[in-house]
C-alpha cells in the first residue's frame, strides 16, 4: 500500500506487480473504495499487474481543495497513479463513476490504454437536479441518509435476501465515504457529457451492463456499444454493482476479454 500525490490530494494506492504481465487499473464507483473489487482481486492479480486506488474524497484518499470535481480531474488522478506505479499503458476497468473516468481516459489519452472495460456506466446521466439534491443531502445530512436508497438501486431484492453480508460490506464503504468527497464527485457526474467523445475511443472495449440496473440501464449500455467502434456488450443478470452481485460471471467475462480476442464489433445503427 502506498500514497500517491496527485495535484492537491493524496491517493491510497495498492499496486500488485507481476513481472511480464500487462497492467490493469481498477476504478471504483461513487461512494465506495477500492475494496469494492475484492471479489475480483485474487483472479486478476494472478494474471495482471494490478493497480487499484481510492478516488479522491473516497476511502482513505484525501479530499483536496476542489469542492466540485470534474471527470477530467478524476481522470488525471488515474493517470498520475499509473505514472507513480511506473506504468505507461494499462487495461482500464471502471464501474459506474469509475467507468466514466475510464471512458474519458480512453477517449482523451488513447496511447495510455490497452483495452477498456466500461461497467454499469453511462457517458451522460441527467437530470442535473438529481445530483444537486444528492449534493445538498450529503453536505447537510451526511452520506448516511443516502445509503439505503443507494443500496436499493445497487442490488436486486433477491440479492439483498440471499447475500446480506455482501450488501453490508458495501453499506460500510458508503458510510465511510466523506460527505465532501461524495458531493465533489456528484458534481463531476452532474456536469459530464461524453456522448460525442466516446466515439473517439480506439481501444477494444467491453461494456458490461446489468439487466436490472435502474441507474445505468441496459438501453444506455446498448447505446454506448453502438457509439464505440470496437466494442462488445455483455448483460449480466444483476442490478448496478454487477461485479459484486454476479462476481464469478463478471470476473470470467472480464478476463476472457482482456486475455482473448474481441468478438466482431457491434454493428453501427
Amino acid at each position: 500500500m502506498k500514497q500517491v500525490t496527485s495535484q492537491d490530494v493524496q491517493l491510497r494506492v495498492e499496486h500488485t506487480p507481476r513481472p511480464g504481465a500487462p497492467a490493469l487499473l481498477l476504478l471504483n464507483s461513487l461512494g465506495t473504495s477500492f475494496e469494492m473489487w475484492d471479489d475480483q482481486f485474487e483472479a486478476l492479480s494472478e494474471r495482471f499487474e494490478l493497480i487499484r486506488f481510492d478516488a479522491r474524497g473516497h476511502g482513505k484518499s484525501t479530499i483536496g481543495t476542489h469542492k466540485e470535481a470534474t471527470i477530467d480531474l478524476l481522470a488525471t488522478d488515474a493517470l498520475n497513479v499509473l505514472e507513480a506505479c511506473g506504468v505507461a499503458r494499462a487495461h482500464l476497468c471502471g464501474l459506474s463513476l469509475g467507468g466514466m473516468i475510464a471512458m474519458h481516459v480512453a477517449a482523451k489519452w488513447p496511447d495510455r490504454v490497452l483495452k477498456a472495460a466500461l461497467c454499469n456506466t453511462t457517458p451522460h446521466m441527467p437530470p442535473r437536479e438529481t445530483w444537486e439534491t444528492r449534493i445538498q443531502i450529503a453536505l447537510t445530512q451526511g452520506t448516511a441518509s443516502l445509503i439505503e436508497g443507494t443500496l436499493g438501486r445497487w442490488f436486486t431484492p433477491q440479492f439483498h435476501q440471499t447475500h446480506p453480508e455482501k450488501v453490508d460490506k458495501i453499506r460500510t464503504l458508503l458510510r465511510e465515504t466523506s460527505p465532501q468527497g461524495y458531493a465533489a464527485c456528484c458534481a463531476a457526474i452532474r456536469d459530464m457529457d461524453q456522448r460525442e467523445s466516446i466515439k473517439n475511443i480506439t481501444a477494444k472495449t467491453l461494456i458490461i451492463g446489468g439487466t436490472q440496473d435502474a441507474g445505468t440501464m441496459p438501453a444506455q449500455a446498448e447505446s454506448m456499444a453502438k457509439a464505440i467502434p470496437e466494442s462488445k456488450l455483455v448483460l449480466l443478470e444483476a442490478a448496478h454493482l454487477s461485479n459484486v452481485e454476479r462476481s464469478d460471471e463478471f470476473t470470467a467475462t472480464l478476463i476472457e476479454f482482456l486475455q482473448g480476442e474481441l468478438a466482431p464489433p457491434v454493428t453501427q445503427a
